[in-house]
């Protein structure tokens, strides 16, 4: 009976192991960001979508840690902000949505851009975000040492709180416009957003940054503001995995998050702009080949692409083969007829044996069979006649010149030396 038992429970673990979809875990982000509710979204899509896998969403501190986990294999995808440094060992997936570079200040400060933050508190996104590179990066592009920069590193709350207590002076973040979390911290406080000027100019040393906008009103509509469409900086949200994930797997999650999309809007209008990736010589990360896949289905192929060019290539083609057909057919015809003006010449020399009385004449045979002979096999050594061709030639040559020797004896003439048979 214990025997039975363990069989029954061996076959069962084994039931249970073979069951089990593969997992692809998923670094969403920060706890209640906008980027890990998208993320989830789409990981609730895939696994509705029963493609054969499950993927899993955990929370963390920002892109520089999904980036780490991704690199130490201990995460499968991620998502970051496009301008965050990555290593060859991240591709991308999918565009999720823009992000734009938010400066928020108090109104009372006079701060009208970002060189004017030296000498007040400013309350910035943790050392694990994406956020916290681009404002430092922001700082070197405008020249501002880091020591004159009193920069607090904070999660999104404490930085809610700190300005609500008067604690900072300004917060900056990159965000999606009209962010849920940069709405509840202006809320009908006394605070202004500061533009990000230069983005053009922020774009030659950060391919990944683009010039945008936020939308006039995005966080209150009256009064609006911003007050107008305020110019700023705007980078990409990416999904990304480890370049060393299966391809066939990441093919199929892409498929599965377009083709979920109306589902994914659902817990996240952000879904909305979801979108394929750029080709590989305008994008700054490397497309993985899975995801390349997907967006390349539909593409042309090269016969397509170069349809008319193969036509005409085809075309040439056709043509080059019906004049090689036609100079073969001529080459064969022009052989035929040289062989049967030598087999008609045959044909005459014996005809002409058979009346002829005189030994002159009969001789003057026996020489035209030998120049023909002689004739026929150059033209056999320069291919102008095939070897089966020569064959029934020499038959008939051997025919005549026996009758020629024939009408030789019976004249009682002795053959001249050097008349022979054909070889």
């Amino acid at each position: 009976m214990i025997v039975v038992w363990v069989v029954a429970l061996f076959a069962l673990a084994l039931w249970l192991s073979g069951t089990r979809l593969p997992r692809v875990t998923v670094a969403g982000g920060p706890a209640g960001s906008e980027t890990l509710i998208l993320t989830q979204a789409i990981a609730d899509a895939v696994n509705e979508a029963g493609i054969g896998v499950r993927m899993l969403v955990f929370e963390t501190g920002g892109s520089g840690e999904n980036l780490r986990l991704m690199d130490s294999g201990r995460i499968d995808m991620g998502t970051i902000q496009a301008d965050t440094p990555a290593t060859d060992g991240v591709q991308g997936v999918t565009t999720l949505y823009s992000d734009a570079y938010h400066l928020i200040v108090r109104d009372d400060l006079g701060i009208e851009s970002f060189s004017d933050l030296p000498g007040h508190r400013v309350a910035i996104p943790p050392r694990t975000s994406g956020q916290f590179n681009s404002f430092w990066f922001l700082a070197d592009h405008y020249g501002i040492d880091r020591d004159v920069l009193n920069a607090l590193p904070m999660s999104e709350e404490a930085a809610n709180f700190a300005m609500e207590r008067g604690q900072v002076d300004v917060v900056f973040r990159v965000r999606a416009p009209g962010n849920p979390a940069i709405r509840e911290l202006i809320g009908d406080k006394n605070l202004v957003l500061v533009p990000i000027g230069q983005s053009e100019a922020l774009a030659l040393k950060q391919p990944a940054i683009d010039s945008g906008v936020i939308p006039l009103g995005s966080y209150r509509g009256s009064p609006a503001l911003p007050a107008d469409n305020l110019d700023t900086a705007v980078v990409e949200r990416l999904l990304v995995a480890r370049s060393d994930l299966d391809a066939n797997l990441v093919y199929k999650v892409t498929r599965a998050i377009y083709e979920s999309k109306p589902e994914i809007l659902k817990s996240s209008k952000l879904a909305g702009f979801i979108g394929p990736l750029p080709d590989d010589s305008e994008g700054v990360v490397t497309t993985h080949p899975g995801a390349r896949s997907y967006y390349d289905r539909e593409k042309p192929g090269f016969m397509q692409q170069n349809a008319r060019l193969v036509s005409a290539l085809l075309y040439v083609i056709a043509i080059l083969c019906s004049a090689a057909l036609a100079l073969r057919t001529h080459w064969v015809r022009s052989r035929r007829l040289r062989m049967h003006t030598f087999n008609k010449r045959l044909m005459e020399i014996a005809a002409a044996a058979r009346t002829d009385t005189e030994v002159v004449q009969l001789h003057q045979r026996k020489h035209q069979l030998m120049d023909m002979l002689e004739e026929v096999v150059g033209d056999l050594e320069r291919e102008r006649v095939s070897q089966e061709e020569f064959e029934h030639f020499s038959f008939t040559w051997q025919a005549v010149d026996a009758l020629v020797r024939d009408r030789l004896l019976m004249s009682g003439a002795v053959p001249e030396v050097g008349a022979g048979r054909a070889a």
